[in-house]
């Protein structure tokens, strides 16, 4: 075992009271059971404050809304890394989007959130009062052993989408609007292992995803769009089936993310604008929002909030490759996301 500086080693108590204390809550109540699956993916969507199932247009889309869709090329590969509490957690996650048709695409994601060196301390022996008094059995702070916490989540998501003609007034002096309406469906498996408790189970998500593109014409992404989504997880009441000694099953409540995005480009400055907002329905609710600025169709800039909590980063995008970039701020330690996606 490595050497531990006394710092990370109160660090790594504390984690792994937390973990202890989440996983018995969930245990008791759901209230925390899967909720690494709640962390978010993708650095873009991230920096936009979490602000994005009314977005969901690359390669973390189908994360975000069952319904959406990377939008350009027929396949879109995305890996991520992101350290939190000083770097003894890591949080990674990886995805595969294929595009069939325009109508029909099919995605793939996992996440895995893992904590390594949990120190493992031994109940203290005698009375509190001889402890005091004498200092026999005192704790010498020395872990007597170790344990991990490993949290793994496997998606399996499908799109089907239709484009139709929406027309608003009359005949003659009528807009036709071209209008995109997708829906999709996630099948999820979800596995977590602390210490030698360990529970998995099974889940449905499902996503709707409307966009209006006035002057829409066929490129990657429309000069204009507005739309409107909603995913909701654990449609199905997922269930964690866990090894205890009573086989204790834990149901993960529903959550409902739905929100509203607005994108135009301004082709004389060569620049795209997004803005984006979300309300969040689950056991606590709030309200993310972000916006971003992408200069030449190469350089992105991005801010938001995310439950009060500031967001940023900045993305490149060059030649079918993206590297982007997102801070989040936490009262429990500011993290630093990096994702790179490929685009074919």
């Amino acid at each position: 075992m490595a050497t531990t500086t006394p710092s990370r080693k109160r660090i790594g108590r504390l984690i792994g009271l937390a973990l202890i204390f989440f996983g018995v809550t969930a245990l008791r109540a759901g209230d925390y059971a899967a909720d690494f699956t709640r962390i978010g993916v993708g650095a873009r969507a991230m920096a936009m404050g979490g602000a994005y199932v009314a977005v969901a247009n690359d390669a973390s889309a189908s994360y975000w809304n069952p319904a959406g869709s990377p939008g350009r090329g027929a396949l879109a590969l995305q890996v991520e890394h992101m350290p939190i509490f000083e770097g003894l957690a890591q949080y990674n996650t990886a995805g595969a989007h294929l595009v069939f048709n325009a109508q029909t695409s099919v995605s793939i994601n996992w996440i895995r959130l893992g904590v390594d060196d949990i120190p493992r301390y031994d109940a203290l022996l005698g009375s509190r009062y001889d402890r005091y008094t004498t200092g026999v059995n005192r704790s010498t702070g020395e872990a007597t052993g170790w344990f991990s916490d490993k949290e793994d989540a496997l998606f399996l998501t499908f799109r089907r989408s239709m484009l139709l003609d929406l027309a608003i007034g009359g005949d003659l002096a009528g807009t036709v609007i071209p209008t995109e309406i997708a829906f999709g469906v996630t099948g999820k498996y979800i596995h977590q292992a602390l210490d030698s408790y360990s529970g998995s189970g099974q889940g449905l998500d499902a996503g709707v995803l409307v966009r209006l593109m006035p002057g829409w014409v066929d490129e990657p992404e429309p000069r204009t769009w507005l739309s409107l989504g909603a995913s909701v997880r654990d449609l199905s009441r997922t269930q964690m089936s866990w090894n205890t000694a009573s086989n204790h099953k834990d149901e993960i409540g529903r959550g409902l993310q739905a929100g509203l995005a607005l994108s135009h480009t301004l082709p004389a400055l060569r620049l795209r604008i997004t803005a984006a907002y979300d309300r969040l329905f689950w056991n606590e609710e709030g309200d993310c929002a972000g916006g971003e600025l992408t200069f030449f169709n190469l350089l992105s800039v991005r801010g938001g909030y995310y439950r009060s909590e500031l967001t940023a980063g900045a993305g490149l995008d060059l030649a079918g490759f993206s590297l982007d970039y997102a801070f989040v701020g936490s009262d429990l330690g500011n993290s630093h996301r990096i994702t790179g996606a490929f685009h074919l």
